[in-house]
């Protein structure tokens, strides 16, 4: 069977005319380590300035307390290392999380996303993200079947976004990383999708770029074991994202 299978292929092949396929996705890498990039993904919702590709970035409001921010590409501190952090086990089930270490010596701060149950105290409609210390919430980097390795936050459906928002901590605005949990029914009780997404923010996805993962030493609290190699991409700026699509 498969020297018919063979064959039939080859005939198929020889039969049908020569072409090149653009691929539908852009390529991946593999990495332990990486930065989050945002992108975008409703142009009309975009803050000004544009938030596409700003990197992910934390603001200390308190030990160990940090909001998840972006940052300029162009600032002066780089944006944050995370790596994904679970058993096997775990990151089958969907509880793996992400890491970044922080602090001195170094110690695991995860980023951590409200419930849906849960809001912002001053801006009730909205859903927290902080780079807590700790292992932080279950999240992950997309894999087969998803086309697009993007960060998954695993507490619910729906979509990071990105908010010009005061820290009271400081009093003045930062651009927030906050997330929108997706509903899906309607006033009459039937199907209706929305995405919830809080008026002033933009949506986005947060893209892994393959970065190295550091080395850690001795005295760290945290550790690399269970270090997850994922799919990332190598420059997300360089992505010609109209070359893609289903």
């Amino acid at each position: 069977m498969q020297t018919i299978l063979t064959l039939g292929l080859a005939a198929l092949a020889a039969a049908a005319p020569a072409k090149r396929d653009t691929p539908h996705y852009p390529a991946t890498s593999l990495s332990k380590g990486f930065l989050l990039i945002a992108n975008v993904t409703d142009p009309t919702k975009d803050l000004s300035p544009s938030v596409n590709g700003w990197v992910v970035q934390t603001a200390h409001i308190g030990p160990p307390f940090n909001a998840a921010v972006l940052q300029s590409p162009g600032a002066s501190a780089p944006g944050r290392i995370f790596y994904e952090n679970g058993t096997d086990e775990r990151v089958r089930y969907g509880q793996s999380t992400v890491i970044t270490d922080g602090a001195t010596p170094p110690s695991p701060f995860g980023i951590l996303v409200q419930s849906p149950t849960e809001f912002d105290t001053l801006y009730p409609t909205e859903h927290d993200v902080f780079i807590n210390g700790g292992p932080g919430t279950p999240a992950s980097i997309t894999r087969f079947p998803s086309p697009y390795a993007i960060l998954q936050n695993n507490l619910g459906v729906g979509t990071f976004v990105a908010c010009n928002n005061t820290i009271p901590y400081y009093g003045y605005k930062f651009i927030t990383i906050n997330y929108a949990y997706a509903t899906f029914e309607g006033p009459d009780g039937g199907y209706q999708y929305n995405a919830n997404i809080p008026e002033g923010c933009a949506p986005i996805t947060l893209l892994p770029q393959c970065t190295t993962l550091n080395e850690l030493p001795p005295d760290a609290y945290a550790s690399h074991e269970f270090a997850v190699t994922e799919r990332c991409y190598e420059d997300v700026a360089g992505i010609d994202w109209s070359r893609y699509g289903p």
